[in-house]
């Protein structure tokens, strides 16, 4: 699933992203710059983590009954 791609190819930036955080010789500057692109791409896990659990409800059949909706 392309989306499965994605997400690894994402997790492995952020993986790279803390790394170099934890280099002593980083600059405050570029720790600053860092840190915000970490937060960038933990946020587009997290938009494919919620497609993908989207999907999987979907998949499932346990997308929520809107209340007051009568089956029968």
């Amino acid at each position: 699933m392309e989306s499965d791609s994605k997400l690894e190819d994402l997790r492995s930036v952020l993986s790279c992203v803390f790394e170099k955080l934890g280099a002593e010789s980083l600059t405050e500057p570029d720790r600053i710059e860092l840190v915000a692109r970490a937060e960038v791409v933990q946020d587009q896990i997290d938009a494919i983590e919620d497609v993908i659990d989207d999907e999987e409800r979907v998949r499932v059949g346990t997308t929520p009954v809107p209340s007051g909706d009568r089956l029968f």
